[in-house]
Parts: C-alpha cells; structure tokens; sequence
C-alpha cells in the first residue's frame, strides 16, 4: 500500500456514514473539545485556507448536500448548519477553522509546517474526532513497518508543537533506522498541487471511532485477554497530505473506516493480504500492535476462510506434541 497520485476531485469522500459521524464529531467537539482540538496560534491563517480550498471542493464535487448563498457562507443542506466564512465572522469566536472543516467533512485534519532552514516538520494543529484505536495504531505515512502517531489514541494537544522526530522516535519500532529521514525530505519537497494518497490498516479490538487512550506493549499474560473473533475489526485509513498555495503549509486529512473482520473477509484478496501483511511483523512491530492479543483468532479465521491446509497442520503439530 504505497503512495499514490491524487487530485482535489478525489480528495473528500462522503457515504451514507455520513450524518452518523457528523454527529459524533458534533457531540464530540462540544463535550471533549480539549481531547479533539489544539492549534498553535500561527496555525489559524492556513487552518483557514484550508477550510476555503475545502469549501471550494465540497460545493464543487456535492452541490446536493453543499450550497454557497452567497460569497462567503457555506450552507450544509443535510445537517442546516450555516458557516459565515469571512475571517472576521464571530464563528471563529467559538469554532476553530479546523473544527469547522470536521463537521463539514468526516475526515480528520492537521496542518503541518517546514522550517526550511533546518528541514524540520512540525505539527501546529489538528481537529482529530477519530483517533481510534486501542490495542494497535495505523502506519506511517510514508511506511507499512511502522506506526502513524498522528491517529492513534492520544490528545492532540499531546502533539501539537513537536517535530516528526519527537512525535515518532523511540515509540514507533524501526522509525530512527528507516524513516526518519526519507519522511522529512519528503514532507520538506512536498508542492502545491501534488496531492498524494495512500491506504493502511490496522486490527482493532471494536467499532468504536473515538478512543481516549492507546494501549501498546500490552502482555496478554498479565494485561490484557486474548481477544476473539467478534471482537476484532479492520480499520482502514486513507490519508491524503497536500501543500496549501497561500501559507506554504501542509495539510493532512484522515478518512477512517471501520469493519468487522468477518465481513471484509469474504473478499478472499483481503483475506490474503491480511495474512500476508500480519505475518511479516517481526519481533518489535508484533509487540508494538498487540499481535499476540489477537493473532491466533485471526489466523484461524483467515485459514478457514481460505480453505487451505494452515489450520489442519497446526492441529496435527499439536496432536504430534502430546
């Protein structure tokens, strides 16, 4: 799941979880605002470009559920929220730009900014109502060998301020060795106009959107039970990162879903995947994502959805042990 070319026609996805999840973020925005919410104050200049370019796409690509009235408001016809966009509209006496841009679309949004003269990316802001994700966090952005701490349990005021360096080094297995640099010249080269955009995964333990805290490392000696096949769900994130023209800075979106293991599985290329993915984390990754809590349920699941002769043998070893 590599990067891929993107453009802004294919940047926001809606579905019929749609008004569903408006409505977490709502609730969310309003009760947990601290856990959801933080930005720099030099963020708020791009965090409102950002809000006008999505303004542009969403009345351009859903003019059904997205109205312009007038030059500066935007009218969502499915929830009748009303958005003065204008930059001195009391909206932002309450809302943040970024906030305003999660309850116009699911995804989760950031802005990031490069020092040139150092090369460093730094994270300013971000509205993350989705954070998700319990027993195990979703990749990288420029890797499937490690984990994205952008998306993975935690406050966002935790983050906002530190490097990639400091977000991801000593946590996330292989970061120091492998990524670390490629990722901030990569980040650092970024051009406005080039979207890019790349799928992961990641195995979950529920449904659930919103997760205030991550567990990693867990022992399921001492920590945790091991975790069955109705408890476990495939979380997929489509991320897509772009440069704003105005500001200069980076902006980084999140688009998550969330399904039961035993449905995407009837897709036996999935299932292939998923098999072929979860067996090549090596000592570190495998602890890092809790593989032992939920690997056995979903090796035999994966081998008898396959049809294929993995779980036979592992019967057999067993009975040849006793």
């Amino acid at each position: 799941m590599g990067l891929q070319k993107t453009d802004l026609e294919r940047w926001i996805e809606i579905d019929k979880s749609y008004l569903q999840k408006y409505q977490i973020k709502k609730s969310l925005i309003h009760t947990h605002r601290d856990e959801v919410t933080c930005a720099s104050p030099e963020c708020k200049g791009p965090a409102h470009e950002a809000l006008l370019l999505l303004v542009d796409v969403l009345t351009q690509r859903y003019p059904s559920m997205f109205v312009k009235p007038n030059g500066h408001s935007i009218k969502n016809l499915v929830t009748g929220d009303m958005w003065d966009l204008k930059p001195s509209s009391t909206n932002w006496e309450k809302y943040h730009p970024l906030e305003v841009m999660g309850l116009l679309a699911t995804d989760d949004f950031f802005i990031l900014e490069n020092d040139p003269t150092t090369g460093v990316t730094a994270l300013k802001g971000g509205c993350v109502c989705f954070p998700g994700k319990r027993i195990c966090e979703p990749h990288l952005y420029l890797s499937d060998s490690a984990d994205n701490q952008l998306t993975a349990g935690w406050k966002i005021e935790e983050r906002v301020g530190l490097s990639l360096w400091q977000i991801h080094a000593g946590k996330v297995p292989h970061y120091e060795q492998a990524l670390s640099k490629s990722m901030d010249r990569f980040f650092l080269r970024m051009k406005s106009g080039n979207l890019t955009s790349r799928f992961n995964y990641a195995i979950d333990d529920s449904d659930d959107l919103f997760r205030r805290h991550s567990h990693h490392n867990l022992s399921n000696e001492h920590d945790a039970p091991l975790l069955k096949l109705e408890d476990l769900h495939l979380r997929v994130e489509r991320q897509v990162l772009q440069r704003l023209p105005e500001s200069g800075a980076l902006l980084f979106s999140i688009r998550t879903y969330v399904t039961p293991i035993t449905e995407v599985t009837k897709d036996r290329a999935v299932a292939e995947a998923l098999r072929t993915s979860t067996r090549s984390y090596d000592e570190k990754l495998s602890a890092y994502k809790n593989q032992p809590l939920w690997n056995d349920a979903l090796q035999k699941h994966l081998s008898e959805v396959l049809g294929d002769d993995d779980l036979r043998q592992d019967s057999a070893v067993a009975e040849a042990a006793e």
